[in-house]
Order: structure tokens, then sequence, then C-alpha cells
């Protein structure tokens, strides 16, 4: 595949879309008999990779499959990977956490065009605020991944690349469906020979649905209303080429929106509204064989509870803004660039402000690393140092060693092995002293290591990837009683638990004639080492399988999720949620090259479910959408 400067700009992770179009383009690969179609990925290693070649298990999303598989959220998607659990407290904007082998929710990074994006007082990024229409690709790495990217980077790695049209492109929709819900989007390509952007919007809200329903003699309160919600999103991406070497990039998105929920009006509100953005300004230049790039970037990410309403002197907010910079070099070591290595630095600021009164409220984050991959024949090895100091925590050195061996054209084999760290959260170091909860501002850092075996095997027809997995995991934080007598008494933040998490994965892939299928298998053993326990909100077994037609004209799946009974807490009680299946049916309908008809029906058996306990998941729901390029 011919490489311009354009497509060499994607050799690092954090290049954006502006050429993710370049990184989501698939080409016959000549190397391997043209019976593999070529999938570059750049999230894996922060460089530019065949997909079949990267030693981890990858998936990618690209706009294509956004558009036909019509997703409500991004959690949508991500239910369809192998490996990953989701829960959600209500309607597709309500909070949304994600359980990336076994690992706890915030146990995963989050990228959007590079950015590290997150609340810093709880750890944690809320994909549901993150507009499935302004989303061009998403790039997701289960397993380690902190020797390349630090803090967070335990379960995974998600990066989410927002939409890059052509100059003069338009694409157009809205969407109406189940609980009056409404969208609208739209997005155009604008410039010229040198200079590429793209503007994109969404809009859309819901009445929702009632999404708590307590057991008796429960805590929760019991409103017995619908919880709505209400979302825009804008967003600008591109880049300008300043010369032949050197090109410049910018991406900004703003959100705003808000979620209904029920709340006991004791405690506060029962609206959360939100005000997120980031922005990025990076520049890629190319001298001879070495390639540099650096960028600097600001985000936010906020919400504000409507106490006042129900009589509180001020709402309830939480805001942290995270300034970033990093830079890179990068430097082939063989003239057909089987060899590689990459040298960089990462920093960010992190700022809180909030009403409540923190004991600290910034700290700042350094990082420097080095990463290199080399193949010799069919054998390809990989390997990553980093060593991260973020604020008054010690220093934490990670590292990541691979290596795999390419059986044929068609089939790999490998055996990873790293070690990752989860820096404490401000609400875990520096919350004030209540009657109820404090921080520990001696906290360690949570810490894993995990070993993975991984085959793959593709053609033509097939597709199949299988992973088993060790992760061990110490000083885990878990709030507990100051007082073990009292427990009603202070509650704190300790370094006490340590876990086992032991998991098989595999995705099945065919294509034959006009039908698709695939299969997606997930066996995670996630235990307490203290008690041997399944850790909570974790499902020992898990399985998608979705069928598909496609004919020049239409395009119809049908999908079976199953997920698996999982223990979680009720009134302080341990508690088993039982196990579920949802069906789901997508139509596509291509009227004209420029317009096309959706309809998207989900839980199409009306089934009554729960993710979290009291929470409702939603009941049978149909969306229709028209969409117009031109």
């Amino acid at each position: 595949m011919k490489k311009t400067l354009l497509a060499l700009s994607i050799t690092s992770a954090l290049s954006t879309v502006s050429f993710a179009n370049v990184a989501a383009d698939t080409t016959i690969d000549n190397k391997q008999n043209d019976a593999q179609v070529e999938t570059i990925v750049v999230t894996a290693n922060r460089s530019t990779q065949d997909k079949f070649d990267v030693l981890a298990a990858v998936d990618v999303f690209s706009r294509d499959d956004i558009e036909q598989i019509q997703p409500v959220s991004v959690a949508d998607l991500l239910t369809r990977i192998a490996g990953i659990t989701v829960t959600t407290q209500g309607t597709p904007a309500n909070s949304t956490s994600l359980f990336i082998r076994g690992s706890n929710s915030d146990h995963v990074l989050i990228l959007v065009n590079g950015v590290r994006v997150g609340s810093a007082t709880l750890g944690v990024k809320d994909i549901a605020a993150i507009p499935v229409q302004l989303i061009d690709r998403i790039e997701i790495v289960r397993g380690v991944r902190a020797a390349l990217w630090g803090s967070d980077a335990i379960g995974g790695v998600i990066q989410i690349f927002t939409r890059q049209l052509n100059n003069g492109e338009v694409q157009i929709g809205a969407t109406y469906g189940t609980h009056n819900y409404k969208q609208g989007y739209g997005a155009i390509g604008f410039g010229n020979k040198h200079n590429n952007y793209t503007v994109s919007a969404n809009i859309e809200k819901s009445d929702g649905f009632d999404i708590l329903k307590p057991a008796t003699g429960s805590f929760s309160p019991n409103q017995n209303d619908k919880d709505g919600y209400n979302r825009q999103s804008l967003a600008l991406t591109g880049s300008s080429q300043l010369t032949t070497n050197d090109s410049l990039e910018i991406n900004a998105q703003y959100d705003h929106g808000n979620y209904q929920f029920d709340a006991n009006h004791f405690y506060g509100g029962d609206k959360t509204d939100y005000d997120n953005y980031q922005l990025l300004i990076r520049n890629h230049l190319q001298l001879n064989d070495y390639y540099l790039q650096g960028s600097i970037a600001t985000s936010q990410d906020s919400n504000e509870d409507n106490f006042t309403d129900y009589g509180a002197a001020q709402n309830s907010f939480f805001t942290t803004k995270r300034d970033q910079a990093s830079a890179l070099i990068q430097r082939p070591l063989s003239k057909n660039k089987d060899s590689e290595i990459i040298a960089g630095i990462d920093w960010y600021q992190e700022k809180v402000s909030s009403s409540t009164i923190y004991s600290q409220l910034s700290r700042t984050a350094n990082a420097i690393y080095i990463t290199g991959r080399h193949q010799l024949k069919q054998l390809k090895l990989e390997g990553s140092l980093r060593r991260d100091k973020i604020g008054n925590i010690d220093a934490k050195a990670t590292y990541q060693l691979g290596a795999g061996y390419q059986l044929n054209d068609y089939s790999l084999i490998a055996l990873t092995h790293g070690t990752a760290f989860k820096v404490p959260t401000f609400n875990a170091l520096y919350w004030p002293a209540s009657a109820f909860f404090q921080g520990n501002k001696d906290l360690k850092p949570e810490t894993a290591s995990n070993t993975e075996i991984l085959a793959r095997y593709q053609n033509e027809t097939y597709r199949v990837e299988l992973s088993l997995y060790q992760t061990l995991f110490d000083d885990l934080i878990i709030n507990g009683p100051a007082d073990m007598d009292n427990q009603w008494g202070l509650w704190t933040p300790n370094n006490v638990a340590s876990a086992t998490i032991k998991g098989a994965e595999a995705t099945i892939s065919a294509n034959f004639t006009a039908l698709t299928h695939q299969v997606t298998l997930s066996h995670v053993d996630a235990k307490d080492d203290s008690n041997n326990k399944q850790l909570l909100r974790r499902p020992y077994f898990s399985a998608n399988y979705s069928i598909g037609y496609h004919s020049d004209n239409w395009n119809v799946a049908f999908d079976i999720n199953y997920h698996g009974s999982r223990y979680d807490n009720v009134n302080f009680a341990r508690t088993k949620l039982a196990s579920y299946t949802l069906l789901g049916l997508n139509v596509n309908y291509q009227i004209s090259e420029q317009l096309s008809l959706h309809t998207k029906i989900t839980n199409l058996g009306n089934k009554s479910y729960q993710q979290i306990p009291e929470y409702q998941g939603d009941e049978r729901n149909l969306k229709v959408a028209i969409d117009y390029k031109f």
C-alpha cells in the first residue's frame, strides 16, 4: 500500500480523524496472496499496523459499520465485542459503565482523537455523553496497555475518531422512535487542495421511561415518572498541508446535555447537566526517515445536579479541566519498515473545581516512554517501557513484551505479558472529612500484571480469534468503615484487596455469498482473592450472535445477545441477578445512491431485565431513520 505523508501521519495512536480515513481504508494486501483485507489500526502500539499483525486483541468499527448497525449509543456497539460487559442506569443517556475482561469500570482509558478524557474525581469517562453520529471510527484494544498509554489502561484502551468528510461532501439525517425519541444530525466537508475540514452536529431528545423501580424495603426512591434526556454536540475536524513534509491538524468538540434520574430529594436533585469539550492542535513533520509529532490539547468534563430545585443552598457540581501536551519521534530501523522504534513524552495537568472542597485541587503527570517492534521472517517481536510520575504518588514503571509467530499467510499465534496501574482518583485521595466518608492521601496506585495467549486465523471467508488470559491485581482500593465494628460510621478507601481474573474469548466471523455470521463468546472468572467470590457485575459467560443478509439495496441483520447471571449488592446484601437474552432486528434500505432508510428494533421480544439492581432495562424500542448524502 502506498504511503504518503498523510498516511505516515497516523503513525501514532494520537493521530486523529484528519487521517482516520486513511486508517479506515481497506485494501488487498499482496503479501498475503490477495486473501486478506488489510485494516490499519494505530491504538495498539501508537504506530500504524495491519490489524492481522497486532499482537493484541483489537476490534474496529468503521463508519460503514456504524451506519449498518445504527447503534443507539457507543455502549450498543461495545456490547458486540467479546470480553466487554456494559451496564447502563436506564436510558442510553444515563450513566454507563464498562467492564473489560473483568477489570473495574475505571480500568479503561478513553481517548477522543488521541486526547485523554474523563473525570479526575470519579476516574472514568461516561461514554453515554459521546454521540454516535459524530464518530467516524472506533478502535478497541483489550488487555493492559499502560506501557504505552499510562494510568487507567488496565482492561484496555478505547479510541474514538470523529467524522471526516471530503471537500464538498454533505450528510444529513433524522430519526424518530419510541419514547418520543427525536434526533437530527448533519456533517459537511469543506476546504481546498491543501486544507480539508469537517463540521458535524447532532441534536437528540427523548421522553425516556421510568428507569428505577426499587425493591420492597429499599432505600432507593420511587418517583414513578419518566426519565428523559436532551443533548447536543458540535465538532470541527480537519488538517492543513503546510508544506510537502509538514501538516497541521485541528480537532474540537463540544457536548452539552442533561439526563433525568430518580433521586431521594432529601439528598438532592434528579437531573444532571453536563458540559464537555476537547480541543487539540497537532503538528506532523516528516524529515527523511524521521517522523516527528507534537501536540497540545485541553479538555473539560463537567456535570451539575439540580440540588437547588429541592431546597439546597447550591447545586452539586464537579468539573475536571485537563491540559495536555505530547511529543514523539519515530524511526524505521530497516528499509522495508519491518522494524521501528518510537520514543515520546506525555504531560498533563488535571484541575478540579467542585461544590465539594477537596484538600487538593490539582496534580501534574509526566511520562517518558520507548516502544519498538521487529519482524524477522515469520517472528514478530515487540516491547515497551514507560515511567509515569503523577502528582504526589510515587513514580510507576510499566512494561510490555510480546512475541508472535506467523505460521502462514493466514495464521498467527502470540504470547504477551505486561504490567499496568491506575492512579487513585481525587475522590479517593482528597475528599474532605464528613460524617460518612473521608479520602485517604496515603493511597497507592492499583496495579495489575497480565499474560495472554492469542491465536488468529483469517482468509477471504473466515476470521477466527481466540484469547486466553490471566490478570493479577494488587492494591485494589476498597471503601470500608474505619471502625469495623461500626458499619454506619466513617468510611475511608484503602489498598486492601487483590483479585485474580482468568478468561477466555472467541470471535468467529464467516461470509457466505449474501450472508454474514459473527459469534462472540466470553468467559470471565473474576475472583476476589480474599473470599474466592466472583466480583460484582461480571458475568461468568456472555455471548452474541449476528446474522446478516446483504443485497444491492437491502441490509438485514438479526442479533441475539446473551448476558449471563451476575452478582451485585442490594441493601448491603449480595444478590444474584438473573441472566437474560435480548433480540434485535436492523433493516437498511438504499432507496437511491444518496438516500437510505433505516429501521432498528431493540429488545424485540420485549424482555424485562436488569443490568443493575432496581434499574430497569428498556422495553421493545423502535427507531426509524432517514439519511441523505450529497
